[in-house]
């Protein structure tokens, strides 16, 4: 498994892997209520590509994991009581592992890449959002040392307002 950014030629095997996800996932009520074609966009998929900010696991030619790591927020961050006040923050959105991939570890292995990497480009802290139920999420980032910080209505275009647990990694 190798640990690597994105590239031109991956766009096709992400957006598989975010759509066979949605497509199993989409009645479980911890879902983030991802949607095919809206979110994440292919759009959002190629951009985060482009800017090199969308990282991945591969196995061979396959992907089996992928997220995005940038600046981006919602308003509903301004306001946030987080441990870091800087504008050195990263932001992680859309963490995804294949079906066929799970429960190998793959999401805390492309997550501990996603650290290091911010670690070494002299970022502060790692920032993010898990809808309000889902557990397993959460699990997997405070045992990654993420420290939860506030419970808060958050308004994403694709889902409208709901409710989400903030959490944030000092690095």
């Amino acid at each position: 498994m190798i640990f690597r950014k994105a590239e031109k030629e991956d766009f096709y095997k992400i957006r598989s892997l975010y759509w066979n996800l949605i497509n199993q996932e989409q009645d479980d009520p911890s879902f983030p209520h991802w949607k095919k074609g809206i979110h994440p966009s292919d759009e959002m998929i190629q951009n985060s590509i482009d800017r090199e900010e969308l990282y991945v696991l591969a196995d061979g030619d396959e992907i089996a994991a992928c997220v995005i790591a940038n600046d981006e927020k919602v308003d509903g961050y301004a306001d946030a009581p987080w441990q870091i006040d800087s504008d050195e923050v990263i932001i992680l959105h859309v963490l995804a592992v294949h079906p066929d991939y799970r429960g190998k570890g793959l999401a805390r292995r492309l997550v501990e890449n996603v650290i290091e990497q911010e670690r070494k480009a002299g970022k502060k802290a790692l920032r993010l959002d898990v809808i309000e139920n889902n557990t397993t999420a959460e699990k997997l980032y405070q045992k990654l040392g993420f420290r939860y910080i506030q419970t808060k209505t958050l308004y994403y275009d694709v889902v409208g307002e709901m409710t989400f647990k903030l959490y944030e990694l000092v690095l």
